[in-house]
């Protein structure tokens, strides 16, 4: 067990976000949007894409909390909770009646059973009263899956109607998939979706590279000095020193929430055998510990590799995955 200032030590490390390049970017594309709604009157939207693990729910999250949290205000029409901030999740499979059920819900209102009709006009008011200024619905690919195909385009234009009629920007978050979703918008001509939809931002793996430039680099360096001011350690073992940073990035393949993890479980190592300083047998228990499915080294620990073996395995994925992208190109 961690002593109580220990483990909030933890918790206020796990609670740091490192804006690298293409973070910040997508989360001023976020801001940029709510921006020209209410200068323009007009519903503008963004949309955020990228593979499981790129950090994009984590920042759908911090761009939520930059608004109002949730108050209760008292008028004329009775005690309504004003919520300037709405983030969901897609439920699956996807239905308009079901993202709007979600919707009314966590807007604090469990409608009872009706048709879309009533629950699209329940939630145009509700989200009115409540001051919405802005909602994000995350996990959005599943729109993408073959179940939801019928429902596709119907749930699209009940999409664009709800811009239209609320005037409140709908932020969509989800999977590579939904590549497929603007493509397939952007061969209707003048279709409203892609012209809601202008502000796009696209979220990927960390690339390995050394270099001090890199976003990968760059990320480690900055939690591996939040981390030694929350945690005070000491030592000469750091998230961006070479021995450290390959194979995290064998164990994690770039994953931006696998990474945190290992990170997490190496510090808890640490911190129960009262050290100061972290070594890479911290990162060994952690890496044991874990599922990380995609793991360069498969069956084998990445942290009792030595360095030119790590090196040859992110090498030889990194080809791998260049291959990959220019058949697909084809």
């Amino acid at each position: 067990m961690l002593d109580e200032s220990k483990a909030q030590a933890l918790v206020e490390f796990n609670k740091q976000t490192v804006f690298f390049p293409s973070y910040q970017f997508a989360y001023s594309q976020l801001s940029k949007a709510v921006g020209a709604t209410e200068i323009r009157k007009t519903a503008s939207c963004a949309f955020i894409i990228g593979p499981s693990g790129s950090g994009k729910s984590r920042l759908c999250e911090l761009f939520t909390d930059t608004f109002n949290p949730p108050y209760i205000e008292c008028d004329k029409d009775g005690i309504f909770k004003i919520i300037t901030a709405l983030y969901c999740i897609v439920p699956a499979p996807v239905t308009i009646k079901g993202i709007c059920t979600t919707l009314l819900k966590a807007l604090g209102v469990y409608p009872p059973h009706g048709d879309v009709h009533a629950l699209n006009e329940l939630l145009l008011d509700r989200l009115k009263k409540c001051r919405v200024r802005v909602i994000i619905l995350d996990e959005i690919q599943r729109l993408l899956k073959p179940e939801a195909e019928k429902s596709r385009g119907v749930t699209l234009d009940w999409l664009v109607t709800l811009l239209s009629k609320s005037e409140i920007p709908i932020m969509l978050a989800g999977t590579e998939e939904c590549e497929l979703l603007l493509k397939e918008q952007k061969k209707q001509s003048f279709s409203p979706f892609i012209r809601r939809y202008c502000y796009v931002a696209y979220l990927e793996h960390f690339k390995f590279s050394e270099l001090e430039t890199s976003e990968y680099y760059m990320t480690l360096k900055v939690l591996d000095q939040q981390l030694f001011k929350l945690m005070k350690f000491e030592g000469d073992v750091h998230l961006h020193d070479l021995m450290i940073m390959a194979p995290l990035y064998v164990a994690s393949v770039g994953s931006l929430e696998y990474l945190r993890q290992i990170v997490h479980e190496a510090v808890i190592c640490a911190l129960t055998r009262n050290a100061t300083t972290l070594t890479r047998q911290d990162f060994f228990e952690a890496c044991q510990c874990l599922n990380l499915p995609k793991q360069l080294s498969e069956t084998t620990n990445p942290f009792t590799l030595t360095l030119s073996e790590c090196l040859a395995l992110i090498t030889g994925y990194t080809h791998e995955q260049a291959n990959l992208r220019t058949n697909s190109a084809r």
